[in-house]
């Protein structure tokens, strides 16, 4: 029994191995608790499924048909495929080999071997199993496993963050065409008007009661009109061309969805997280991404560091083997044997070094990424925050100002309507409101694009519990 407990526990330290990787100390950075202090939000976390904070059923079946098709995301899902094999391969590393080895040879010996002047022919057959192990001293293996495991798991966070970023470019891209569709229609109004009052001053102008100058200012605010018809047209090819690589469609497909399913009116913004805890910065998935590459590549100097020292192997043959096939199997045709072998480095040229100085190398660059991202990820929220406070007020100075021309436009239609107003002035008001509009539908789009940019900076509902317990299982 004493002796079993002793075999077991020295087996279990030849396949733990020791480890020579540095202690790893993952960069520190302080958030900001809050993002201002005279802020308050009623939605302290955000949605996995944010986009249905806009309860609109097409941008929801938009982007969950993009979480199927997206090239990008099968890539990442690809690349989770192949670091999930380049784990199974270093945890097979670790353990012993077996294979099954069979062999028939007709073998002529020489006559001049052995003090024999003849020479022999003969038979050799032979099957066996044969197992080959190296001994994982100073954790070669062990600390390789360990950069394939933190590899996967990085490969994972880099698959969800393509989703909330896949996610955040749907609906961008969405609200961004709406409003162009928008601007449209605003635009087309426009050049109604303009060509109306045109109309009205070539007459006046053939009566002499305009001069030539102010015909020609006339049919050039028209250009100016058709000209931001042209661009908006060509804008909306292009949005709808960029919408169908993100959904997976062609773009007549996008064209015709336009046509037929797409709004012409933005929906109402939504509540998003108004400070910024540092809770939800920790959980985006690209600092868990950063974080697993730099355990990956502090492990990396463990196996580095191992090639310092010798490697000792093991192996040994079980089988049989015998000069004639019909006897292959018979106990007297049994065989095995059991030996080891060690290698130690002696000149290699400053190989060994020049490798563990690289691995250094590259654990100091994914210090640096670590924090680099994490500082990214701070500056992404904050510049988010900022622009939708400033944007929020300036969608409010923009619906006061156009509520304002509308006033003016309705007084000066009453005024036509009364014949107290000539329909040139009344062309006027309208022009300035369809300006007004066009204003307020771009701010409109503006703030939307500055909500999904903050729920792609918070994390978009990414749950890092959910994450690691995950993690926990590979």
């Amino acid at each position: 029994m004493k002796n079993s407990l002793y075999y077991s526990a020295v087996l279990a330290l030849i396949l733990s191995g020791c480890s020579l990787s540095p202690e790893l100390n993952v960069p520190t950075t302080q958030f900001p608790q809050t993002y201002r202090a005279d802020v308050k939000s009623e939605t302290p976390y955000v949605d996995a499924a944010w986009w249905s904070n806009y309860h609109d059923a097409k941008l929801t079946a938009l982007i969950e048909e993009a979480l199927t098709n997206n090239y990008d995301l099968q890539s990442a899902m690809a690349n989770i495929s192949l670091a999930r094999a380049t784990l199974s391969r270093s945890t097979s590393d670790r353990y012993p080999s077996i294979d099954v080895q069979g062999s028939g040879q007709r073998i002529r010996s020489s006559g001049d071997t052995f003090n024999s002047k003849a020479h022999n022919t003969y038979n050799d057959f032979s099957l066996s199993a044969v197992l080959s192990y190296e001994l994982d001293l100073w954790g070669k293996y062990k600390e390789a496993e360990a950069s394939s495991r933190a590899s996967l798991i990085a490969t994972y966070a880099a698959k969800d963050t393509v989703k909330i970023s896949l996610a955040a470019s749907v609906a961008d891209s969405y609200f961004t065409l709406i409003s162009l569709y928008e601007q449209l229609d605003i635009t087309n109004e426009t050049i109604k008007a303009r060509e109306e009052g045109l109309k009205r001053n070539e007459a006046k102008y053939t009566l002499g009661a305009i001069s030539k100058g102010t015909l020609a200012s006339d049919r050039a605010e028209l250009n100016s009109a058709q000209i931001t018809k042209d661009a908006l047209e060509q804008a909306i090819l292009l949005q709808q061309s960029a919408l169908a690589v993100l959904v997976g469609k062609s773009p007549e497909a996008i064209a015709a969805f336009s046509k037929d399913g797409l709004p012409r009116v933005l929906p109402s913004d939504v509540n998003v997280p108004a400070n910024l805890p540092s809770e939800l910065l920790s959980k985006r998935p690209d600092i868990t991404q950063a974080e697993e590459n730099l355990k990956a590549a502090n492990a990396n100097i463990g196996v580095a560091r191992a090639a310092y020292f010798p490697s000792i192997s093991l192996s040994g043959a079980l089988g049989f083997e015998s000069t004639q096939l019909s006897n292959l199997m018979k106990s007297q045709s049994g065989m095995n044997s059991f030996g080891g072998s060690l290698a130690s480095p002696l000149f290699n040229m400053g190989k060994t070094s020049s490798n563990v100085e690289s691995a250094k190398a590259n654990k100091e660059l994914a210090e640096i990424a670590y924090a680099k991202t994490v500082q990214q990820a701070f500056q992404d929220a904050y510049d988010a925050l900022n622009k939708r406070h400033t944007l929020t007020q300036k969608l409010e100075h923009q619906l006061s100002y156009e509520k304002n021309i509308e006033q003016v436009y309705l007084l000066a239609k009453k005024q036509y309507e009364n014949g107290y107003g000539d329909y040139l002035t009344l062309l006027d008001a309208k022009r300035n409101l369809l300006s007004a509009k066009l204003a307020t539908s771009q701010t409109k789009q503006a703030l939307l694009s500055s909500g999904v940019s903050l729920y792609k900076s918070l994390g978009g509902g990414w749950d890092k519990e959910v994450f690691d317990r995950h993690a926990d299982t590979l």
